[in-house]
């Protein structure tokens, strides 16, 4: 049996309600759904929520999966929908917390030159990850798919049902929002936005983006 066999039989048990089938299936996709989860949720707590949430929602939907797509850009739509409908909830409550920033190894490690840039290291992380929280959600979902989690184009299109051209767009001007919270000066060149053409997945114009192993 191929992997393609696999993976058929696979959605088939989990349709058929074999919860062990439906946890090999995701087995793969869990820590990007995490990530994914981290530039809705305002803490990695919230997002490990989010995430499951999300996650029970895929789980209630499998049976509505017909091969119109991969699995896996199917799934994601499911995932980003959840996250979306999460994002407009709470923006219809209250703007969205900021991370307190750890600084727990701040008194220890005073003084220690590798210590302060590990430091360093995981306050900008923070720092990027916040403002990635504060992009628009139309843009936002497209930035982590395409410049985090590696999706080409055609993949990101699939998974938010708008054409190629749309998700150029919504990089370029997500891109532009996310300097423009980080307080950069926008590079003209960057911020054209048929300048997403000449994009790969995996990065951003400025390098911005927290990368798979954040």
């Amino acid at each position: 049996m191929n992997r393609g066999q696999d993976l058929d039989s696979l959605i088939a048990r989990a349709q058929g309600g074999d919860v062990r089938a439906f946890e090999l299936l995701l087995a793969g996709h869990l820590s990007q759904v995490r990530r994914f989860a981290r530039a809705f949720a305002g803490s990695d707590h919230d997002a490990d929520d989010l995430a499951q949430e999300a996650l029970l929602k895929v789980y209630k939907s499998i049976r509505l999966f017909k091969y119109q797509s991969a699995f896996s850009s199917w799934l994601y739509a499911v995932v980003r929908n959840a996250f979306l409908d999460f994002a407009k909830s709470r923006a219809g409550k209250e703007r969205t917390k900021e991370d307190a920033l750890d600084d727990q190894h701040g008194e220890s490690a005073q003084g220690d030159p590798a210590a302060d840039e590990l430091i360093h290291r995981e306050q900008e992380k923070q720092r990027l990850w916040r403002a990635l929280r504060k992009v628009p959600v139309e843009y936002r979902s497209a930035l982590v798919l395409f410049d985090l989690e590696g999706c080409t184009y055609d993949e990101v299109a699939a998974i938010e049902n708008v054409p190629v051209g749309t998700v150029k767009s919504r990089l370029s001007r997500g891109r532009a929002a996310l300097r423009e919270i980080l307080g950069e000066s926008d590079d003209p060149a960057e911020g054209d936005e048929n300048h997403a053409e000449a994009g790969t997945p995996g990065s951003t114009p400025s390098s911005h983006l927290p990368r798979r192993d954040s």
